[in-house]
């Protein structure tokens, strides 16, 4: 298949169709999450009667609630809250594994905190690039390597920066393989890569030319890319589906709201002061100029000729803040319950009423479904990386058998996203339900995962022995757990 060819910057700077279809909304979905000064211009629109400054002045006095923000780093806590295991035999002595956890991406980020962050940048675009390189370097054996901390590291891409894509099915097992990739780097140049090649060009050369400046052959005969979907889109499984599409633009639409309550206030919020107009034949009206404040004035027709007098109006506005502030709540309440975060929001304040019991279980549900999705595609993308890792490092005559057969990598799908004294209630009287040692053993082992989560392994192994020992003797009739409880009670 032809690559894009580069001869001038329009090539250059060329992208792929579905990056054109899809970069408005990738720029509003980034501007909304990041929040500030800029989403608040783009998004407060100048009336067609309005000057130009008094725009700039609701844009300067603009305020957002950044409700894009909150929710993603909110899901994201409940996803990442237990920490990731990991089983890989041949890497647990491993020095350049070691330090690649603990400096992923050269920058001094662990390894961990990388796969969450960009978790996180995924659920604001629908999807991110992960680009797993290695250094150039003239070092020939593993030992230089780790004497100079050379490693395979890795290189996110928002989507905003990943140009063009392209993919050609193999044609033995007819799978799409990754054959272009077009990156946009920090520092503006452009990042090149095909199953044979990676180019480093530069737009800024003479005559409206590109420069490549550096260039070398791909060891791996694949592209090292991998991409870390939020929650897949069948229609396209690359770019994914953001978690914001809806409620970034409810997030504008309350910046709007917000700008119209300050003007009622600004405008309308203080008595108005009026006097009688001055005739253009100057006969009635007043002959001198008055000066007041440089809002709140309005003039009337001097009826009255030059006994017109000026007065003040009452500023009547608790009925359109009251109207601007109720749509505002409930947009609000709508961006929780799209996350399926209503429950923890809490009251519901447009009926003034708390959702029901069955309706919040239903809700954690959809977000228990949706968080285990999100988990299941980090866990893949991790899989993906580390099998590329490998291959830098020159082990790909073992990868195949040993991801499929020894390597796991799991993420937690249980999520503390409901009342822990809930979970302790229903746990304690399912085990009075059910006549089960085992169950009853594994309901108090799980129990003290959930209250205890942090403690070492070397405790909760006691602690899972002493269950089984006090289970063991009330089946035996030794009574000794009761009495050991009644003790602890009294005691206390």
């Amino acid at each position: 298949m032809a690559h894009p060819k580069i001869t001038n910057k329009e090539e250059l700077d060329l992208k792929c169709d579905a990056y054109n279809e899809n970069i408005s909304d990738w720029e509003f979905y980034g501007l909304a999450y990041r929040g500030g000064s800029d989403f608040i211009e783009k998004v407060l629109t100048r009336h067609e009667r309005e000057s130009l400054a008094n725009w700039k002045a609701r844009v300067s006095e603009g305020i957002n609630f950044n409700y894009c923000q909150s929710i993603i780093n909110l899901v994201n806590f409940y996803l990442t809250e237990k920490p990731v295991s990991r089983k890989i035999p041949r890497l647990e002595e491993d020095v350049q594994w070691k330090m690649f956890l603990s400096d992923a991406d050269l920058y001094g980020t662990n390894f961990d905190l990388l796969m969450n962050e960009a978790q996180k940048l995924a659920s604001v675009y629908g999807s991110i690039g992960i680009l797993i390189d290695k250094p150039p370097h003239k070092y020939s054996t593993k030992e230089e390597e780790k004497q100079n901390r050379i490693y395979p590291y890795c290189s996110p891409y928002i989507l905003e920066n990943i140009y063009y894509w392209e993919y050609e099915r193999n044609k033995e097992t007819n799978r799409p393989e990754l054959s272009y990739l077009k990156l946009k780097q920090n520092d503006g140049n452009f990042l090149i890569w095909t199953k044979k090649r990676w180019e480093i060009w530069e737009d800024k050369g003479k005559n409206n030319i590109p420069v490549r400046i550096k260039t070398g052959k791909n060891h791996l005969e694949e592209i090292p890319f991998v991409w870390l979907v939020n929650l897949s889109d069948l229609a396209n499984p690359y770019i994914g589906i953001s978690d914001i599409v809806e409620l970034s633009r409810i997030t504008a639409s309350i910046t709007r709201n917000l700008s119209c309550g300050e003007e009622v206030v600004k405008y309308a919020g203080f008595p108005i002061f009026r006097k009688p107009m001055e005739r253009e034949d100057g006969e009635d009206g007043p002959s001198k100029e008055t000066i007041i404040g440089p809002d709140a004035v309005t003039e009337f027709d001097p009826e009255y000729g030059k006994y017109g007098k000026p007065d003040w109006l009452e500023s009547a506005i608790e009925a359109p803040i009251k109207g601007i502030t109720g749509w505002v709540d409930k947009k609000i309440d709508e961006s929780f319950r799209i996350a399926h975060l209503s429950g923890i929001h809490g009251q519901r304040k447009t009926n003034n009423e708390v959702a029901s019991g069955l309706a919040l279980r239903y809700e954690f549900q959809q977000l228990n479904s949706v968080l285990t999705q999100k988990s299941k595609n980090m866990s893949e993308a991790e899989m993906n990386i580390l099998r590329f890792w490998l291959k830098w490092q020159n082990s790909e005559d073992e990868i195949d058998t040993e991801v499929d057969s020894e390597v796991k990598i799991e993420r937690s799908t249980s999520f503390s996203i409901e009342d822990l004294s809930v979970d302790l209630k229903n746990s304690m009287e399912a085990m009075n339900a059910v006549a089960s040692e085992t169950f009853a053993e594994h309901v108090q082992k799980s129990i003290v995962s959930r209250v205890l989560s942090d403690i070492p392994p070397e405790i909760k192994t006691i602690i899972g022995n002493e269950i089984k020992e006090n289970i063991e003797n009330e089946k035996n009739g030794d009574g000794n757990g009761k009495e050991k409880k009644k003790e602890m009670d009294s005691e206390s």
